[in-house]
């Protein structure tokens, strides 16, 4: 058995597939750990099952079907609306997760609407979806999340055939959108928890995880260039946080 696992999720409309090679290079850094990327639901292999109403409801179906009750020490790296769930997940049952990783998420309650969801990234993520030309959708949802040009024609071809092949209905975006929106941060958080940005992310500003951060007295990290989806733009300083942080605690549980 494994000694730890950890549990991948995604953001809005985004399925697995969108990690890309993130999780194996996540696995390879943790050699003793299961690494496991889940759906949430209304995408990807879910993408039949309706968007189950707000955050705490999603974070219960993604909790039912993570299964793993084992013993093994459980975390969870959550980016954008997965992020949240992750969030959720670690207020509500805390004794379940042994450490939570939040990547460029927000809240209502510590961040302006503009501030979550930039204006000029609005004709991408809500215009976007009334495109019939899923090509060009995807391409632009890439120029508005990612930061790295030089990949940016691969990486909308890949997301491309990811949308054609399992694409995300307009109800489930829809019900994922009003969900995120409406989702205010827990008050506390019992859980350590790591928040890590780009300080040039396009989609939710940078200033959204460090509300985050300072809510609940945890570290933020930083990449001074990297946009929204940083496990595409920068997925070998990502994985490099997280096990640095993860042997930070550790470090102090050997102490304590």
């Amino acid at each position: 058995m494994a000694r730890d696992r950890w549990l991948l999720l995604r953001g809005l409309t985004r399925e697995v597939e969108h990690w890309g090679g993130f999780v194996p290079m996540l696995a390879a850094a943790v050699p003793d750990a299961d690494v496991r990327a889940l759906e949430l639901p209304g995408a990807g292999e879910l993408r039949q099952l309706p968007w189950p109403g707000d955050v705490a409801a999603a974070m219960e179906d993604v909790r039912a079907r993570a299964g793993g009750r084992d013993g093994a020490r459980t975390f969870v790296f959550g980016m954008s609306l997965g992020g949240m769930l992750t969030m959720e997940w670690a207020a509500r049952h805390p004794g379940e997760l042994a450490g939570i990783v939040i990547g460029a998420s927000s809240a209502r309650d510590l961040s302006r609407p503009w501030q979550r969801m930039r204006p000029t990234a609005l004709p991408a993520v809500l215009g976007g979806r009334l495109r019939r030309d899923v090509a060009a959708r995807e391409a632009a949802i890439v120029r508005v999340v990612t930061n790295r040009t030089e990949q940016a024609r691969a990486v909308g071809a890949r997301w491309t055939e990811i949308a054609r092949t399992r694409p995300v209905s307009g109800a489930a975006a829809r019900a994922q959108i009003v969900a995120a929106m409406g989702w205010n941060a827990p008050a506390r958080l019992e859980v350590p928890a790591l928040f890590v940005v780009g300080t040039t992310d396009r989609l939710v500003a940078a200033s959204c995880s460090r509300a985050l951060a300072r809510r609940y007295a945890a570290p933020l990290r930083e990449h001074p260039t990297a946009g929204h989806d940083l496990s595409t733009d920068e997925p070998r300083w990502l994985v490099d946080e997280i096990v640095a942080w993860r042997a930070g605690l550790e470090r102090r549980d050997r102490v304590g």
